[in-house]
């Protein structure tokens, strides 16, 4: 278990009495349901800690300590060396990733810890960051997440066809998730048909002939269930030491890829035991990239980025900073796999650890968070296509091949979480110091 104390021997800031009793507990149920919003908002166990604590320490609890797994926060605080510990406990459900949420909760601890909020007014305010209504409706989300199912093909080379027909799968996928959302269904399920109706889609068009790029349609159709967020979370967490919420994270991605393989395989083995074509996997057939390709895939990898960044509650201008780390990030990778002849994963760990660093600088720079910049800018590094095409030979007895692609997909994924770590170990070195004897 990996525990954060505050320094014994420091005085509280803003010169605040040290509390005890009912004072204690008020404070330490403010600091848990902050720590509950952040970690259901998406943010990192580590980040989630070090705010904890910092926030405990401004109101007064010099010895408390904090623990976050994948499924609780704990907060435990002793007002003197004899006194009773205090411990309560906040049980968290499935992280979604609102970046508006965190945002707020950021702006919030830094004004406790400048000592401009007392408790009240601080329990006041996690009600409204709480209560806050979406900044933009549900069917504006659902066109945000069809554009970026669109622009991932375009990134990838595809034409006008292959992009309508990712958007309107794309917006199907959101819009079912939804529905089964609110009837209580596991997201379990949802992966599984998303998966599946983006390959059927995608043979129904290459069946007709519409297109000759019909695996692009499943590429982008899965770029949204792709659990970037739980994966990136999952290796930071690892790397930080918060070993048990590394796991349940690394086995919440497992599941929902297993979902995906499960109903993108499901449809090309019985297109394959019926007789039926499936669309082939060929590279050749795409835009040329390098070079030549850069005009039109970067500010497509931009427009994904942005339309990520919209699904997931950012504001206009961070929107913006979105885009421009993905834009970074994809043509870092293209110029190397395309010029220098880099393996894509290791162009993929290079743009990773460009797009952390640059992520965390901007964070630092703008006093906010680099979890939108690092998690958006990677979106349009995600190995959709290569998983698509694992299973596409998969289906049709080429079982070294197969796996092989397979494999290729999950170093991409190493790539990108260990990138983006060390992306922020360079620039944030000072910082991860501090926090070393936690």
């Amino acid at each position: 278990m990996t525990v954060v104390r505050g320094p014994e021997s420091a005085e509280p800031a803003g010169g605040r009495s040290t509390p005890a009793g009912e004072d204690a507990s008020e404070i330490m149920l403010i600091v848990l349901r902050m720590g509950e919003l952040l970690l259901r908002s998406g943010a990192p166990a580590a980040d989630v800690v070090v705010t904890m604590t910092e926030v405990a320490e401004a109101f007064g609890l010099r010895n408390c300590a904090a623990d976050v797994t994948s499924g609780s926060i704990v907060l435990s605080y002793r007002s003197g060396p004899r006194a009773v510990p205090l411990t309560e406990i906040r049980v968290v459900r499935a992280a979604v990733l609102g970046y508006a949420r965190i945002q707020a909760l950021h702006r919030f601890a830094e004004q406790i810890r400048g000592g401009r909020m007392g408790t009240l007014a601080a329990a006041a305010r996690l009600d409204e960051i709480e209560a806050a209504r979406p900044a933009h409706p549900a069917w504006q989300v659902t066109l945000s997440w069809a554009c970026l199912g669109g622009f991932f093909t375009v990134m990838l080379g595809g034409g006008p066809v292959v992009f309508l027909a990712a958007a309107a799968v794309t917006a199907f996928i959101d819009r079912a998730g939804r529905w089964l959302s609110r009837r209580g269904v596991p997201a379990f399920h949802h992966a599984v048909l998303g998966g599946a109706v983006a390959t059927a889609v995608a043979t129904v068009l290459f069946l007709s002939g519409a297109t000759t790029q019909a695996p692009l349609v499943v590429a982008g159709g899965i770029a949204m269930l792709l659990p970037g967020l739980s994966f990136v979370g999952a290796v930071q967490d690892a790397i930080a030491g918060y070993l048990v919420t590394a796991a349940a994270r690394a086995m919440e991605t497992t599941v929902v890829v297993a979902a995906i393989v499960a109903g993108v395989g499901t449809v090309l083995y019985a297109a394959v035991r019926s007789g039926l074509r499936v669309p082939q996997v060929q590279p050749d057939a795409l835009t040329p990239h390098g070079w030549a390709g850069l005009p039109v895939e970067v500010p497509a990898a931009m427009m994904v980025c942005v339309c990520f960044a919209f699904c997931v509650q950012a504001t206009r201008w961070n929107m913006l900073t979105a885009g421009l780390a993905g834009a970074v990030g994809w043509t870092v990778y293209l110029v190397l796999t395309q010029e220098y002849g880099f393996p894509p994963a290791l162009a993929v760990a290079v743009a990773a650890v460009i797009v952390g660093i640059g992520g965390h600088a901007f964070a630092r720079r703008t006093n906010g968070t680099a979890l939108l910049h690092t998690v958006a800018g990677i979106v349009p590094l995600a190995p959709g296509y290569t998983i698509y095409q694992g299973l596409l030979q998969l289906s049709h007895g080429q079982v070294g091949l197969g796996f092989l692609a397979i494999g290729q997909a999950a170093a991409i994924g190493l790539a990108i979480g260990g990138g983006l770590t060390l992306g922020q170990a360079i620039l944030d070195r000072p910082s991860l110091a501090s926090h070393a004897g936690r």
